[in-house]
């Protein structure tokens, strides 16, 4: 007897110091017995427990259908369940989630016993749930940075990597967890600065912020990357954040290069100004007459550089400076002036030099040609010939329709320009003659061999 006494003391301390919540059933599922853990969590009091129903307890919160298959259950067949899973709403504590763990004890003459344990997982769940959120939270943020992201364990083993880098850098998922980062791409990434800032400046530092790195990939070329680098210490991982502004340097180079050109452009456009200044007023006594001569070789450089403005490719076909400058002195295509030739594309230097040339003979024609006259026409025509040292343009201007010795050319500072200066510009030479009818003027230079990619000469 005091054996028996010393078990049953023994089982009522074991059950009183369960920290879970624990019911004594007996095989008409009526409570015998409850634990301090079960009366605190479920905020019920002995007196409104013991003896009754399980079914009633709570005023019968407790009479749930899966608690009755489960107590059915461990009487007729398994006399044991593990972990069966609960949801429940609760009027005074709200909705529970549950584990019930039930086993059927045998106590011979005092009839068969149910000991049931209920694990709340409720806090449990919601934490994974919101951890399990966070992470496919974390997931979706790192896909949507548009920066390659790497995450890496401290022994630089990469764990994982967002769609960014996987498309920037051309390499698969299964080619890249898992494997140490000199690994990748058949040992692409085996860059010594990499190499240095992840294995000795990070460890020290903790952080390393714009390092630019430039390599050679051997499937996407050369790239420019800007690294940024930390290290997570609570979660032993490095996040690697790699930016590729491969392009944005391109630019940078292009726009520099850009504004160099522009700046010489500009520079030798001043020059050209000032020369014209210079020259024409030499020529002009009168304000009117400087003013006149001199608008007029301004309006031609203005518009040689409008025509470069608006040309992607930096080079002016001949015909456009040709027409575009005898239309603007008055004269009319096909009426008393025609324009023949291949399609020549000049340079912005040479496109300069001759839109000055052409305007300077429209000019002559209007004050003193072919131009001054009603039945005066001007033919104009340019070819290019292989000489030794590459091709040359040949530029003609025929005048007709006038007498010279009724209007006796004037060599100012016009013919000046057209025959020695424009020529001297142009590396070749040039000749103006007058006939009886008119005047005749030859032109001959040399096209540039272009090495920018840009198209100079004649294009087929």
């Amino acid at each position: 007897m005091p054996d028996v006494l010393l078990e049953h003391s023994l089982t009522h301390a074991i059950v009183e110091t369960i920290a879970e919540p624990l019911l004594v059933l007996d095989s008409a599922f009526n409570v015998i017995g409850a634990n301090p853990a079960f009366y605190r969590h479920f905020e019920v009091e002995p007196a409104e427990t013991l003896d009754r129903s399980v079914y009633s307890l709570g005023n019968g919160q407790w009479n749930m259908p899966a608690l009755r298959h489960l107590l059915g259950d461990v009487l007729n067949k398994d006399h044991r369940i593990s972990e069966f899973r609960v949801e429940h709403m609760f009027q005074s504590i709200g909705k529970r989630i549950m584990l019930l763990n039930a086993s059927l004890m045998c106590r011979g003459g005092e009839g068969d016993t149910i000991l049931l344990a209920i694990d709340d997982i409720t806090e449990a769940e919601s934490l994974r749930f919101a951890l399990e959120g966070q992470v496919d939270f974390d997931d979706k943020l790192i896909d949507s940075i548009r920066e390659g992201i790497l995450i890496l364990g401290w022994d630089l083993r990469i764990h994982r990597a967002n769609l960014s880098f996987y498309e920037q850098f051309r390499v698969e998922k299964s080619e890249t967890e898992g494997r140490f980062i000199w690994e990748l791409g058949n040992g692409q990434w085996d860059i010594p600065e990499l190499r240095r800032l992840l294995e000795t400046i990070l460890p020290d530092e903790n952080v390393f912020d714009d390092f630019m790195i430039e390599h050679n990939f051997e499937t996407i070329g050369l790239r420019t990357m800007l690294l940024n680098g930390r290290r997570l210490d609570h979660t032993n991982l490095i996040l690697l954040a790699i930016r590729d502004i491969t392009q944005q340097r391109q630019q940078e180079f292009r726009q520099k290069a850009l504004m160099g050109e522009l700046q010489h452009r500009v520079k030798n456009i001043l020059g050209k100004v000032r020369s014209m200044a210079v020259q024409t007023r030499k020529r002009h006594r009168n304000l009117d007459a400087f003013f006149e001569a001199f608008d007029g070789r301004l309006a031609a450089l203005a518009r040689t550089q409008e025509w470069l403005v608006t040309t992607p490719s930096g080079a002016v076909e001949l015909r456009e400076i040709v027409i575009g400058e005898l239309e603007a002195g008055g004269a009319e295509l096909g009426v008393n002036f025609t324009a023949d030739g291949p399609v020549v594309c000049l340079s912005p230097r040479d496109a300069q030099t001759m839109g000055m040339t052409i305007h300077e003979l429209t000019t002559n024609a209007a004050k003193y040609g072919a131009l001054k006259v009603e039945k005066g026409r001007i033919e104009i025509g340019w070819s290019v010939k292989r000489k030794e040292g590459g091709d040359h343009l040949i530029f003609c201007w025929r005048e007709y329709g006038v007498k010279i010795e009724n209007f006796a050319p004037v060599r100012g500072f016009g013919t000046e320009v057209i025959e020695r200066s424009l020529a001297y510009m142009l590396g070749g030479s040039a000749r103006l003659t007058f006939t009886p009818d008119g005047a005749d003027y030859r032109l001959e230079f040399p096209l540039p061999q272009s090495n920018s990619g840009k198209q100079y000469g004649p294009v087929a």
